[in-house]
């Protein structure tokens, strides 16, 4: 059996082709649009609660405590277009501010310090919206698209 060495093959690996981004990428849109609306709800429930709606509140708490949850599945879906997807990797560190953040904005609002539970709302509300709107931005996975740099390949000979 004859054995080649390894060679420099022009073409990418199977895996920086910009289709592989496209699969992270739609997990991350999906999760970050779900929680870019729940964030969004907020304060229109504290709105319809301070109109006199008293069962807003109780809905305005439940999705706080819903969020939290779904704020740490927005950032595994980051992570996943971070590494394998090859996306830039700043949204997974607003969605983990973002995940961090909640339980503190739960704390704040249970505790009635409505100064603070206010502007971190504001804050999380932009910081869900602005990732939301990045990764649905038409053209994402072409434009975010890394190319590697060259890469050895063996030409299917097993080398060892």
């Amino acid at each position: 059996m004859t054995t080649y060495p390894p060679s420099l093959d022009p073409r990418p690996p199977r895996s920086a082709v910009p289709g592989g981004t496209t699969g992270t990428l739609w997990i991350l849109r999906v999760t970050a649009a779900v929680q870019g609306s729940l964030l969004i709800a907020q304060p229109v429930l504290a709105g319809r609660f301070l109109d006199g709606d008293f069962p807003s509140l109780a809905t305005h708490g439940g999705v706080g405590i819903a969020l939290m949850l779904l704020a740490w599945l927005v950032v595994v879906a980051a992570l996943l277009a971070w590494r394998p997807g090859r996306l830039p990797g700043w949204p997974v560190l607003v969605s983990l501010a973002c995940a961090m953040l909640l339980p503190i904005q739960l704390g704040m609002g249970h505790a009635r310090f409505l100064a603070v539970h206010l502007a971190l709302g504001v804050t999380l509300v932009a910081a869900g919206v602005v990732v939301a709107a990045w990764a649905w931005r038409p053209g994402r996975a072409k434009r975010s698209y890394r190319a590697r740099g060259p890469q050895m390949h063996d030409g299917g000979a097993g080398l060892r």
